[in-house]
């Protein structure tokens, strides 16, 4: 952004306010595009999908377990997954659902 090199000392914040976002409209945006595309991955058959959706077999790692995608997905949209999965796969409900995050509105 602006053009600044990753080698200046330069804070976000300083980055964020030349371009003139904040950082939570910042965080918002990143949000719904990542909802608007999960619901995407969700309507078509893809490798993206099967990727997402897909289980790996043997044991789990030591210490504490890491976000998942899909995890992030369901604590923005505060639903059950399988209520979200549900919801994506109708554009119209879903588009009326990214469209109100961050609003504090329930959509109906």
């Amino acid at each position: 952004m602006q053009r600044i090199s990753w080698k200046e000392k330069v804070t976000n914040k300083k980055v964020l306010e030349s371009v003139g976002l904040q950082r939570p409209e910042l965080l918002l945006t990143i949000q719904r595009r990542k909802m608007k595309y999960y619901g995407h991955l969700r309507r078509h058959d893809s490798i993206q999908k099967r990727i997402l959706e897909g289980k790996i077999d043997g044991r789990r790692g030591r210490g504490r377990r890491r976000q998942t995608w899909l995890g992030n997905i369901q604590e923005t949209s505060q639903t059950k997954m399988c209520e979200v999965c549900e919801t994506a796969l109708d554009r119209r409900r879903w588009r009326t659902v990214t469209a109100h995050l961050g609003d504090g509105m329930a959509p109906s």
